[in-house]
Formats: structure tokens, C-alpha cells, sequence
């Protein structure tokens, strides 16, 4: 199996192990992109309004599959950056802007941080009842 793709099933797999109880789709919601890549997000079930927009479900996570890399978006880590910012130097390597990483290789501790981070910021989530 080529290397991104099996970056991309490993962040998939990660993000689905926490989608029991929230909206999971293979594209965002309301994506007007013409090329569609394989992708998996993670929304909250309920509709929130948040910064003066309309009600809608609370993006959580998504993964991508990029040409050359696998872009993880992380929302928590844009909304309360404060909570994040004690990730390992091997993963802020990877962020790309406030909430983008662009992972082109995986370490066992990068997949597990990755996990941990999620979990938090769906914590996160659920305390600030966005989720």
C-alpha cells in the first residue's frame, strides 16, 4: 500500500473511533470543490449557532488525502489554541496555518498524540456544549 493512503486509513481509523456519537461524512458539509479527494469529517449531532452564524453542526475533525501529504484539520486546536499548546515539536512540525496539519509520515507516539489531541478537543467540545 503506497505510504499517504496508508496515512490516511490510519488518521480515518483514529477519527472513527470517536464518530459513535457525532455526524461523520466523506466530504464537508457544503464543500463546492470540483475534484473530490477521499476525505472523512467528524461533525457535532446537534446545531450550534457560533461567532453570530447561522445554526449548524460544529465541525470537529477531518482528514484529507492531498497529493502529497494527508491534510488533519483540527477545529479545537483553532478555537482554544491555549489547551494545545504543549504538542510534541514532531507534530507542530506538520501544522499548516491555525488548523491544518499536512502529515506526509507517521510515527506509533505521532498517531497516538494524534488521538489524544482529538479526544481532548472533543472534551473540550462537550464542556462548551458546541457538540
Amino acid at each position: 500500500m503506497e505510504m499517504l493512503e496508508k496515512i490516511f486509513l490510519e488518521l480515518k481509523k483514529i477519527l472513527q473511533n470517536q464518530s459513535s456519537s457525532f455526524l461523520a461524512k466523506d466530504q464537508y458539509i457544503g464543500s463546492k470543490a470540483k475534484e473530490q479527494k477521499p476525505a472523512y469529517h467528524l461533525y457535532g449531532n446537534k446545531e450550534v449557532s457560533l461567532f453570530g452564524k447561522k445554526p449548524q453542526p460544529t465541525y470537529i475533525a477531518g482528514v484529507i488525502r492531498q497529493k502529497n501529504y494527508v491534510s488533519f484539520y483540527f477545529s479545537p486546536i483553532y478555537s482554544h489554541p491555549d489547551i494545545f499548546e504543549n504538542i510534541s515539536p514532531e507534530l507542530r512540525k506538520f501544522l499548516k496555518g491555525k488548523s491544518c496539519f499536512n502529515i506526509n509520515k507517521t510515527t506509533p507516539q505521532l498517531l497516538k498524540e494524534i488521538e489524544h489531541i482529538l479526544k481532548t478537543g472533543i472534551k473540550k467540545y462537550k464542556e462548551i456544549e458546541w457538540i
